[in-house]
């Protein structure tokens, strides 16, 4: 089942804030368009900056787990070592 809008804001609580900003601008009392589009923007721009942000921080987790699975998975092939050292030399 797909999640909510609210619950996939829920999980990113800095974009759910900069799209509330946005939202009250809709709703502001502002009397000059001007000034309502100048805040527009820049909100907008902090929108996409918060985007970016929480996509790099998935895209990072995604390859940590990736590489920790692999690595994990190379540890299982190779098995234990069978012994506690170098071979001794015959003298």
């Amino acid at each position: 089942m797909p999640k909510t809008i609210e619950e996939r804001l829920a999980a990113h609580p800095e974009l759910k804030s900069q799209l509330l900003t946005l939202l009250e601008l809709a709703e502001s009392g502002i009397e000059r368009a001007d000034e309502v589009e100048e805040r527009t923007v820049e909100s907008v721009r902090g929108l996409g900056r918060q985007v970016i942000q929480d996509w790099a921080e998935q895209q990072e987790q995604e390859i940590s787990k990736c590489v920790q699975d692999e690595v994990g998975s190379e540890l299982k092939l190779k098995g234990k070592k069978n012994s506690t050292g170098p071979r001794r030399t015959e003298r």
